[in-house]
């Protein structure tokens, strides 16, 4: 799976289809848990998620470590709240398909190849 595509993930109810790469940085880091005026519930993956990685650098645009100092240093200064983190893939869906307001991301291979993939929708990152 050394090269599977990351995509963005939300709950099917989540109230947008598309997101600005600042905002979903600012929700990644901490910066921000809203989307307009509905609470975000953003998830994350464990460092042993080999694509955890891809989706820092490709999707947020950050290095693994510029995202760790980010995160430290918001939560040093007290304006963040670290996203919750999924233990595992199931974990993932389990928390994408049970929360209304959850963001998080898959691969697309195990978007595909989940059976609960009609509760959870893509969402498009927009290029700035």
């Amino acid at each position: 799976m050394a090269n599977a595509e990351v995509v963005l993930v939300g709950s099917s109810s989540i109230h947008f289809n598309e997101i600005s790469k600042t905002k979903l940085r600012d929700l990644y880091t901490g910066q921000s848990q809203a989307v307009g005026d509905s609470t975000v519930l953003v998830i994350d993956r464990d460092d042993e998620f080999g694509e955890r990685s891809r989706f820092i650098s490709g999707t947020l645009g950050f290095t693994t470590e510029e995202f760790r100092t980010v995160q430290r240093l918001l939560e040093c200064i007290g304006i963040s709240k670290t996203p919750t983190v999924a233990r595992n893939s199931q974990h993932m869906v389990d928390l994408l398909t049970n929360n209304p307001n959850a963001l998080g991301y898959l691969t697309r291979k195990e978007l595909q190849g989940n059976p609960t993939k009609s509760k959870l929708k893509l969402i498009k990152v927009l290029a700035e």
